[in-house]
């Protein structure tokens, strides 16, 4: 199984090849989902011919359910599209395939050693993408608005790329005190993945990460149980919050992001009130939003209505119960000799749905992949093998 093992790895470290997009038999598909169904594939040649059938069902029988629940409402959205073409693209590529993803890697890996080889593969691929960035950055190759976007197609979707991972490289950073030329690679890949994700001058992803890194330090002092510098902590987050929005939402360009954010938001409502039940089909919403100045709108800029809309409230149900899920068996299992990758994976999720609150933080290849990826990581570490 160790050549699904470093399969696994590679499709982490090459989430960004998404981007390279072509047509087998008029079929649309990118480098990355063929990577998917070939690892998906030779995992499933090893299964049928291993007489120890490793694949672990009964493992993820508490998951059985909410993941049916996703994979029947965005279907149903899906065989109702009026955009049948576009909806089942996304159903494909956003669904399918890193659920195709998740099943070989909660068979495939078994203890924390392995899913920190995940979060080495994430970090050398973040460090790949910013570095790649800043050279655009150096060559004023910016968009309309003078933000980073780099290769991505938005400023946010390099933000929502990079902002994870620059999460574990911090928790990572704080690990290896003694290991001074591991510690040397993270600060510098700190320093690049900062001012990368300065420059996409993206607030959601600003938020989330500072929302992410404190719940993380909360459950670390946690363990030291000094009440007094949690509460602290706890104040002084809420506090740099406070200025954060104040300084954005203080300025005309804020004010206008967020008042063009609640008209989507409310037209999105609207949307969702005429389909609660099998909603619109993904990647139809542009469909249902008039004309807008200077951008498209092809999603709701927000996770939950997203969820709501493109899933109806079948597949809501399935994603809020996936989540529950999550964080049961995070704090469940959060012990002294794993409470690291626990942290990181919570962390990276808390990040998800805070950014998900003004973004859609999961509607796009490589961010449904890493989605599933988390729910897969803690899979095996409530069950190591």
């Amino acid at each position: 199984m160790r050549i699904l093992q470093w399969g696994v790895y590679l499709v982490v470290f090459c989430l960004p090849l998404y981007l390279i997009r072509f047509k087998i038999f008029n079929i649309p598909t990118t480098a990355l989902e063929l990577m998917i169904y070939g690892l998906f594939i030779i995992w499933l040649i090893k299964i049928i011919r291993s007489k120890n059938q490793e694949l672990r069902i009964k493992i993820i029988e508490k998951l059985i359910i909410p993941v049916v629940l996703i994979l029947i409402g965005v279907s149903i959205a899906t065989i109702f599209s009026w955009d049948l073409r576009v909806s089942l693209g996304i159903w494909k590529a956003w669904f399918i395939d890193p659920i195709l993803f998740f099943i070989v890697v909660v068979s495939i890996i078994k203890n924390i050693e392995q899913i920190k080889k995940i979060f080495y593969s994430l970090i050398f691929s973040g460090l790949v993408v910013s570095i790649i960035s800043l050279i655009y950055l150096i060559q004023g190759n910016l968009d309309i608005q003078g933000r980073l976007q780099g290769f991505y197609n938005s400023p946010n979707y390099l933000a929502m790329y990079l902002a994870p991972v620059l999460i574990i490289n911090f928790w990572f950073l704080m690990v290896f005190k003694k290991d001074y030329s591991l510690r040397m690679v993270f600060l510098a890949n700190n320093l690049f993945l900062l001012i990368t994700l300065f420059f996409t001058k993206s607030f959601g992803a600003w938020f989330g990460i500072l929302v992410a890194l404190g719940f993380g330090v909360i459950i670390y002092l946690n363990k030291t149980k000094n009440k007094k510098i949690i509460w602290g902590i706890i104040l002084g987050i809420i506090l740099i919050i406070l200025i954060f929005i104040f300084l954005k939402f203080g300025s005309i360009q804020g004010k206008l992001s967020i008042n063009s954010r609640i008209g989507i938001w409310q037209k999105a409502w609207e949307v969702f009130k005429m389909y609660p039940i099998m909603g619109i089909g993904p990647g139809t919403f542009q469909d249902y939003f008039p004309a807008y100045p200077r951008w498209g709108v092809p999603q709701p800029h927000n996770l939950y209505l997203a969820f709501l809309l493109q899933t109806g409230s079948i597949g809501f149900i399935g994603f809020i119960w996936l989540l529950i899920w999550f964080f049961r068996s995070g704090f469940k299992i959060l012990v002294i000799d794993c409470w690291l990758p626990i942290t990181v994976l919570m962390s990276i999720m808390v990040y998800i749905l805070v950014h998900g609150l003004v973004d859609t933080t999961y509607w796009k290849n490589d961010l449904s992949l890493m989605f599933w990826l988390i729910i897969g990581a803690m899979t095996a570490i409530k069950n190591p093998r």
